[in-house]
């Protein structure tokens, strides 16, 4: 299976001492391909830069993500910013949900799973007929 992989996913799995570090890592095991888009990229830097991680410490974590045979990179083209825009408008969203829901339409548009530990994210993605990854279940409690 082949699914559009959040951030959240990416820095759970990176970081052992993290809530659901053991779930990250099972279902970037259980997929075909990791659907990235450029946005989560950024995202996956700039935790590291306000985690005060060095430089070093982030370019070797993502070239150990670029240079898995399952990484696909996803460009956020002018047609993603676009629809996610409208999206927010048309959902009534705050602009503080942009990042999300650019990451939301390579889902959308892609017909493919989103990978999020995202609650909110989560819900919207639902609403919009996306599956979601993991399933959640009663002792998952997302954040």
């Amino acid at each position: 299976m082949h699914a559009v992989v959040d951030t959240n996913v990416l820095i759970y799995d990176t970081f052992e001492d993290t809530q659901f570090h053991k779930e990250s890592r099972k279902l970037l095991d259980s997929l075909g391909k990791w659907l990235v888009p450029t946005v989560v990229l950024m995202e996956y830097a700039w935790f590291f830069r306000k985690n005060m991680l060095t430089s070093m410490n982030a370019r070797d974590m993502l070239e150990d993500y670029l240079s898995d045979p399952r990484f696909r990179c996803l460009e956020d083209t002018h047609k993603t910013i676009k629809q996610a825009l409208e999206f927010i408008c048309n959902n009534n969203l705050s602009l503080s949900h942009f990042n999300d829901v650019i990451i939301l339409s390579h889902a959308i548009s892609r017909k493919r799973p989103l990978a999020t530990f995202d609650r909110s994210l989560r819900k919207i993605a639902v609403k919009q007929g996306i599956e979601v990854l993991p399933e959640e279940s009663e002792e998952n409690l997302w954040i």
